[in-house]
């Protein structure tokens, strides 16, 4: 009978063991990452904010797209390879006189309502598109654009990862619901 209430009395011991209660996130994780929705909630437990924003770009971009008769600007400040992926930086800057709600501007679907997912790549020489990276669970590898209005002035930077062209690609077309940006250098 002993025996057999050791293991018992064990178990719960090395469950509760498991649970330091420390919030702390591993030294690896990286808490600036992008939020996504969980396809699994419907998208439910994505709660971007009216500030979301990830870490702000560079000074100088490298590739502008005018904001036309809406008045957003589009700025990419990188394009950076590493490993089997290429992530985009950039922000959008409200010179509008008026507010404009971005909510669904950047989204390649209903569902990727204030995420980035409707950026692409494209190698013209190629002739191929890259589109945005999700995870097993569906969920785009991007960040999001905020549930708040943009003010005139304010600016949102976010970033979209996608699958690193071939090494011998160096140049790409970064194409956006607002405009593209033609022979952007990966670096």
């Amino acid at each position: 009978m002993r025996r057999q209430l050791l293991p018992a009395l064990l178990l719960p011991a090395a469950l509760l063991a498991g649970c330091s209660g420390s919030d702390d996130a591993p030294p690896d994780q990286d808490l600036s990452a992008p939020t996504s929705a969980s396809a699994s909630d419907g998208g439910a437990s994505a709660t971007p904010s009216a500030d979301a924003t990830v870490a702000a770009p560079p000074e100088e971009p490298i590739a502008t797209v005018p904001g036309g008769e809406r008045g957003m600007v589009v700025e990419l400040y990188e394009l950076e390879r590493s490993g089997k992926s290429v992530t985009a930086t950039m922000a959008v800057t409200n010179e509008a006189p008026e507010g404009f709600l971005l909510a669904r501007q950047f989204a390649a679907t209903a569902e990727d309502e204030y995420l980035v997912s409707g950026i692409s790549l494209f190698d013209p020489a190629g002739l191929k598109r890259y589109l945005v990276l999700r995870d097993t669970d569906g969920n785009c590898l991007c960040s999001t654009v905020g549930l708040g209005q943009l003010e005139q002035g304010d600016r949102v930077s976010f970033t979209a990862t996608f699958p690193a062209p071939p090494s011998d690609v160096d140049t790409v077309t970064v194409e956006t619901p607002m405009g593209a940006l033609p022979s952007v250098p990966i670096s």
